[in-house]
């Protein structure tokens, strides 16, 4: 009796250990994996932060990048009237003034010498355009300088003539193609007038004088018709950094042209 007691005495106290030994094991091993839940959910956690972060940036940046490089639709102020302009030899004077007497005429030194062309341009920070009737034969430097007037917020406008569309091309990089003639009328660009000068201009331009025009598929996507026939424009603007490149295709040599090419020639300067 005496052994049997022992014996089962020993087994049960052997049983007693390997519970608590068994309860210890599965004391660590659950906090084991207690630990490697733990670890993994914030590692999770940061993972899910830094995409959702990285999203974020992503999505700001791209946004970003379409308000930077999308050309919006410049608003103009359709009642103004400009106090001063530029004028090269062959600016129609007596155009730009008709209901305008009190613009201040400013011509431009003729032969577009560098000094004398930058010093007229900065001591006059208040004109707000420039008309060009011929093309203007810049130097490098005179170039330079028109193109950071005009990307300052000024205003160019070129008048009719295959040698001023060659002038544009070179001096802003264009790629204007020119049409040697396409018969009038041409109409007002219902689509692009709203909110310019030109929307309250002549619904047509008869071609009572040579018009100069050029494709409109060769517009730059700044560029916006405001009379064609439907394959050429004759009058058009280009937005360029915060200025504008205007252009109207007509010659103003003659004596009687008509009201309406001098009201898209003002209507031009007015931009």
């Amino acid at each position: 009796v005496t052994l049997s007691n022992g014996y089962f005495g020993m087994k049960a106290g052997h049983s007693q250990e390997w519970s608590l030994g068994a309860r210890r094991a599965r004391a660590v091993v659950a906090s084991v994996i207690f630990i490697v839940c733990v670890v993994r959910v914030v590692q999770w956690r940061a993972q899910s932060s830094v995409s959702s972060v990285s999203d974020a940036v992503a999505k700001s940046s791209l946004s970003s990048f379409f308000v930077d490089n999308t050309v919006e639709r410049p608003k103009f102020a359709v009642d103004r009237y400009v106090p001063a302009v530029f004028v090269d030899s062959g600016a129609p004077i007596s155009a730009i003034r008709r209901h305008h007497y009190g613009v201040q005429i400013i011509p431009l030194p003729t032969a577009f010498q560098e000094e004398a062309f930058r010093v007229r341009l900065w001591d006059y920070p208040n004109v707000p355009v420039a008309v060009f009737a011929g093309a203007p034969g810049f130097t490098a430097l005179s170039r330079r300088d028109f193109v950071a007037w005009v990307s300052s917020g000024k205003n160019a406008v070129f008048l009719g003539g295959y040698s001023n569309i060659v002038a544009m091309n070179q001096i802003f990089g264009f790629e204007l193609e020119y049409v040697p003639h396409q018969p009038g009328p041409y109409w007002q660009n219902k689509r692009n007038v709203p909110g310019t000068p030109f929307q309250y201009g002549p619904s047509l331009l008869a071609e009572v004088t040579p018009f100069y025009g050029v494709t409109l598929s060769s517009l730059p996507l700044s560029g916006y018709s405001m009379y064609d026939s439907g394959q050429a424009s004759v009058v058009f603007f280009i937005k360029y950094n915060l200025g504008t490149v205007c252009y109207v295709g007509a010659q103003f040599m003659e004596a009687n042209l008509p009201a309406s090419i001098g009201t898209v020639l003002r209507e031009a300067i007015r931009m």
